[in-house]
């Protein structure tokens, strides 16, 4: 096989991925925010390349993209990108705030943020959050799903932190990549991915999310419990096997991920 084809080949072996996840440190690729917003100048953030600092708001009935005000209102956005720095220190970060100061939001306003997401180039969506509802609340969020991934855009997910099997979205989706909590005492193989495969469930991946030290706004930090800081770490992992080998299409990695993982869980029943 040539230079230039094997540099086109749109799949990976296992073992390359391995290898890539190894070497790469997230360089190179774009890793989009979607929560409450980011602190880029706390001090765990400063050598994080802050790429876009968007808000998403409703003013007067109607959705604005705001550049520049993608400051953190909450607290959350700024401990979930201080994750996936710690994992993946040379991504680049986007902050899209969709979420309020409650940390809440809107079906409309998270859609609006995520298209601004993939219009602006980003190759991962990190979606620490989670909407339950009526299928009108539900359809938005797929298609904004289907839409990244025949656009080669992944997409990872926090399920909710009660009951994995319970439907939320967009964790729920198979093309998601879908992360809870490792359960205590979960055993990690040294030196492997640090996230653990669920065989035969929608939430498919189990990464460390329990008593998790985070960055916070005004400079401070927390400690955290919540699938909203497991997601983050699996982001970290993808980010740092896009850098190595770029261009992998949501379906190629969604097949890789369970090859890769440091141990897998059967939750049984």
């Amino acid at each position: 096989m040539s230079a230039d084809a094997e540099q086109a080949r749109p799949w990976i072996t296992p073992g390359e991925a391995r290898d890539a996840i190894a070497a790469g440190d997230g360089r190179g690729v774009r890793v989009a925010v979607i929560d409450s917003g980011v602190e880029a100048d706390h001090p765990r953030l400063r050598k994080m390349r802050l790429a876009d600092s968007v808000g998403v708001v409703e003013e007067g009935g109607r959705i604005e993209i705001r550049s520049g005000e993608g400051f953190d209102v909450y607290g959350h956005g700024t401990a979930v990108a201080s994750v996936i720095h710690r994992v993946a220190p040379g991504a680049e970060v986007g902050s899209f705030r969709v979420l309020d100061a409650r940390n809440l939001s809107r079906t409309a306003i998270i859609q609006a943020g995520i298209y601004e997401a993939m219009r602006r180039g980003y190759h991962v969506l990190n979606c620490s959050f989670g909407c339950k509802g009526l299928p009108k609340f539900v359809m938005p969020h797929k298609q904004w799903i289907d839409r990244a991934y025949v656009q080669g855009v992944h997409v990872v997910a926090a399920c909710n932190n009660i009951d994995p099997r319970e439907p939320e979205w967009p964790a729920h989706f198979p093309s998601v990549i879908s992360v809870g909590i490792a359960p205590p005492g979960a055993e990690f193989a040294q030196g492997g991915s640090g996230y653990l495969h669920v065989p035969g469930e929608l939430v498919e991946f189990l990464a460390p999310g329990e008593n998790i030290e985070v960055a916070w706004t005004g400079g401070g930090l927390r400690t955290e419990t919540g699938s909203s800081f497991a997601a983050p770490a699996v982001t970290g992992v993808l980010a740092r096997l896009l850098s190595a080998k770029p261009g992998l299409p949501p379906a190629h990695v969604l097949d890789l991920l369970p090859r890769l993982a440091s141990g897998s869980l059967d939750r049984g029943g």
